[in-house]
């Protein structure tokens, strides 16, 4: 989706709710919502109960975790969709960022209202300045491109993509076949066969 304005605009009127102007940490501790930095914030919409939640909130935290280790400017926000607190907070303590608190379940379906969440997992990347929505795909860019993705807006990913083209339209046996680790294959007697030297070469591969 390109991106678009989100209404009321700033993450306090996008966050907050009634008297609540914070949200949780997995130890209890309160983050009040305008003392949130970062350029890319990520509303994560998520459940304990739901298999692809469950295969994706890793990718996501690896991901979290190497942009957040390199000093990339990042913060994710869990919103749950699980119906009791107990399946809430065990699945909340696997998560090393920011939540909505499970007792605001009022505030919770305001965000699943605004950002048309219609299943799960359910990623959407917002600039933290503005409230500007980059993205609503983002459980697609995260699992396809990773951290490269990152400032997760629509252009990178194009950006990316071009680059993927380029790569294929440019593609050669040895770029096909060799890693930053390992330049060469191995023959039917073990001998390395560096993978330059197999240019001009018609192969036939047996997977």
């Amino acid at each position: 989706m390109a991106a678009s304005p989100t209404p009321g605009g700033g993450l306090g009127a996008i966050l907050a709710a009634g008297d609540r102007d914070y949200l949780v940490r997995n130890s209890g501790e309160q983050v009040k919502i305008s003392s949130i930095e970062g350029d890319t914030v990520a509303i994560y919409f998520s459940a304990s109960w739901c298999p692809p939640c469950q295969r994706f909130t890793p990718k996501l935290i690896e991901a979290y975790k190497e942009l957040t280790s390199n000093g990339k400017s990042f913060e994710v926000i869990f919103v749950s969709g699980d119906q009791d607190e107990e399946a809430f907070n065990a699945y909340f303590a696997k998560m090393p960022w920011l939540a909505v608190p499970f007792s605001d379940s009022e505030g919770r379906k305001s965000l699943d209202e605004r950002f048309d969440v219609n299943g799960i997992p359910h990623l959407v990347f917002l600039d933290a300045k503005t409230g500007e929505v980059l993205t609503d795909e983002g459980v697609e860019f995260v699992s396809e491109y990773g951290i490269e993705a990152y400032p997760f807006t629509t252009e990178r990913i194009n950006e990316l993509k071009e680059q993927e083209k380029a790569a294929k339209d440019n593609q050669t046996i040895h770029s096909v076949l060799a890693t930053p680790n390992r330049n060469y294959v191995i023959s039917n007697t073990g001998e390395k066969v560096p993978s330059l030297i197999l240019r001009g070469s018609m192969l036939v591969y047996a997977l």
